[in-house]
């Protein structure tokens, strides 16, 4: 009976983490929005209540079960919030089962271990491991204190101080080591995605998502004035100093393009010396006036090249405004590409922003 209990307990309290993960698509820590934290906090608490409907009777009818460990969890991954919350529901919901001055003292110990974990989540600056084993001995001893005011029996105490301190060594090992994976598992993820979205070198957004966003601003029928920016004379850059070289000069115009960055704006490399940034709800002179900015800092910039050597270079911008013209990304994008040959053309290190279809 006893190791069918355990194995129950272990199996809800793996699947209620788990699920509990799931509620934000980040690493479970204290940067989760306070919204998420309330939503885990409810989800927490009644895994808490679950694990205490399913008590695993040990000796002298008393009842062993995880109710604790979610709160642990909470403090150690999160903060205040679902600490408190988790806290908060265990101390109501053990109350539903009978009200005695025996659920009372319960009650009010997983208040106060509540409180106590809170502030020290707010200020321990330890590692994780240290963290829990401070957490855990904590809430341990406070129920192991409630325990001894409940039954004023020493050896009971004892022995049920043995009982939940190898029980809970046991669960909270298994809950980090899923949660440590879980962790590992979304963060190889978002790395993934950041790898999918964004150019290797100058980590701006990559031309696929250039093309999505085009075609996903469109659809929802924003205005977008569209810049698009090419390097001039580039590959002299290349041939003279070296790939090394072209790749540095890369990078600086990246930061540069995200030094003028505003809201509702977004940069992307889209080609090898090409750049584009995309602007939402702008004022088409208001672009045309950071285009200038921008042509002018490129060209006044002293590229430090990893030789040392310093040189000058110069970028050619075209623009387009999606007010002009179908309603369509290919349309966008040929008539400011089709400004930025002009501004080639005319002797580049120029804006031109394309005002009709000629």
């Amino acid at each position: 009976m006893f190791l069918e209990g355990v194995i129950i307990n272990i199996s809800m309290l793996i699947t209620g983490f788990y699920f509990i993960s799931k509620l934000s698509k980040f690493p479970l820590d204290a940067n989760i929005s306070p919204l998420r934290q309330i939503l885990i906090g409810l989800c927490n608490g009644l895994l808490c209540f679950i694990l205490m409907k399913f008590s695993i009777p040990t000796f002298s009818h008393t009842l062993i079960d995880f109710r604790h460990i979610p709160l642990i969890i909470a403090a150690c991954y999160i903060g205040a919030i679902p600490t408190m919350i988790t806290a908060i529901m265990i101390a109501i919901t053990r109350l539903t089962f009978d009200i005695s001055p025996a659920t009372i003292t319960i009650s009010t110990c997983y208040i106060f271990i509540g409180i106590i974990l809170s502030i020290y989540s707010q200020h321990s600056q330890r590692s994780m491991r240290y963290r829990a084993i401070q957490f855990s001995t904590i809430t341990i001893v406070m129920i192991c204190v409630s325990y001894l005011l409940i039954t004023k029996d020493l050896i009971r105490t004892l022995i049920f101080t043995g009982l939940i301190t190898s029980y809970s060594t046991v669960g909270l090992l298994l809950a980090f080591m899923l949660l440590k994976d879980l962790k590992k598992q979304k963060t190889d993820m978002m790395a993934f995605q950041d790898q999918a979205q964004q150019d290797f070198l100058t980590r701006l957004l990559n031309k696929r998502m250039f093309e999505q966003t085009l075609r996903d601003m469109l659809n929802a029928e924003e205005n977008i004035v569209l810049m698009l920016m090419d390097i001039d004379y580039f590959k002299q850059v290349n041939d003279k100093h070296g790939h090394d070289a072209g790749d540095t000069v890369l990078k600086e115009v990246a930061e540069i393009l995200n030094t003028y960055t505003e809201y509702q704006q977004k940069n992307y490399r889209i080609g090898g010396e090409e750049f584009s940034a995309v602007f939402t709800d702008s004022p088409v002179l208001s672009v045309i006036r950071i285009a200038e900015k921008i042509r002018q800092q490129i060209a006044s910039h002293p590229f430090i090249l990893p030789d040392g050597k310093v040189i000058h270079i110069t970028i050619s911008i075209g623009l387009s405004c999606s007010k002009n013209v179908a309603k369509n990304s290919i349309s966008l994008f040929r008539r400011a590409d089709r400004a930025l040959y002009q501004a080639k053309s005319d002797g580049r290190n120029k804006v031109i922003y394309a005002t009709d279809d000629a």
